[in-house]
């Protein structure tokens, strides 16, 4: 059973069980998880924020988007909208500024903490250049650059609000089969797309020199896939990491499963993955890319992407 304890404006809570409909969706790609639901009427304040419990388990928490009263002839019921706690760094504007040298925790301790996000990462970590914060960039701009440009990664803020400067979150291993696994699916598609791939990348590293240096995507040139890019890199301290990360882009949009599972599977976003199918046989080294929860009053499933994990 999910249970959602929303805050009101007062400071009081409003516990509310059995929702007909809820939607919950998480992708590694998209900073803030989102969540909907539906409930018969309540007559309540404004609410502000929320927790959903998954069989006493917190496995959410997020601030209030939109509140809907509806009464029609079906009835009369309230909607909620919301976001995981990402949003609040989506939402609110950084104050302009340049940072010389900056270590992980100077970027959390003004562009994060103070939203009470947490995080047990190291915040030693430091990028020997300047980043600049400019005029009407979000504090999630201002993290998400400082990650890519210092870790060469993407940030991710758990459902739960917790920080991962790097994107993992999970130290999850899990078999998904139709027969014997960990979690058992209904239903699965395998696409592989050839034309996201890329062969190689050429990159001009100096203003005297064409784009002679390469990098190349082994697996890809081996399965024949021929797809190039060029790369001026000339104003670029990290020309190589900069290849590397279209050729992992490309590998990462190229490959995917979808999965659909009966029942409720919640905190599995960026688990490692294999599956073992008695038609497509075992794939291993995957990734739940993103999650797609589903109650109505006549389903109740979950769709996962797996994606290629890049090595």
């Amino acid at each position: 059973m999910l249970r959602f304890v929303f805050e009101d404006i007062d400071k009081n809570n409003i516990v509310m069980d059995n929702a007909i409909c809820v939607n919950i969706t998480q992708e590694r790609e998209v900073p803030a998880d989102c969540v909907s639901a539906l409930f018969d009427w309540k007559n309540c304040a404004e609410l502000c924020t929320f927790r959903i419990f998954s069989d006493g388990e917190l496995v959410f928490r997020g601030v209030v988007d939109e509140q809907e009263r509806i009464v029609s002839s079906s009835g009369a019921f309230l909607k909620i909208s919301g976001r995981s706690p990402a949003a609040l760094l989506l939402d609110n504007e950084s104050v302009p500024v340049t940072y010389n040298h900056p270590s992980a925790g100077i970027i959390y301790e003004r562009h994060v903490q103070p939203f009470g996000i947490v995080t047990r990462e190291n915040l030693d970590h430091t990028y020997f250049s300047e980043l600049v914060v400019t005029k009407g960039e979000s504090n999630w701009q201002a993290l998400s650059r400082f990650c890519k440009s210092c870790m060469f990664a993407s940030p991710r803020i758990s459902g739960r609000g917790e920080l991962f400067f790097d994107g993992e979150e999970s130290d999850k291993n899990l078999v998904f089969s139709d027969t014997d696994g960990d979690i058992l699916y209904r239903s699965i598609e395998e696409r592989i797309r050839r034309c996201e791939e890329i062969s190689r990348v050429n990159i001009k590293v100096s203003n005297a020199s064409g784009y002679h240096t390469k990098v190349e995507n082994d697996d890809a040139l081996k399965r024949g896939v021929r797809r190039e890019r060029y790369l001026n890199a000339v104003l670029t301290d990290t020309p190589f990491n900069r290849a590397d990360t279209m050729i992992k882009n490309g590998r990462d949009k190229g490959y995917r499963i979808k999965l659909r599972c009966d029942g409720r599977q919640l905190d599995l976003l960026g688990a490692k993955a294999a599956v073992r199918d008695s038609m497509l046989g075992e794939i291993r080294d995957l990734y739940v890319s993103a999650l797609y929860y589903r109650l109505s009053p006549n389903d109740e499933s979950t769709y996962l992407i797996l994606k290629r994990r890049n090595s």
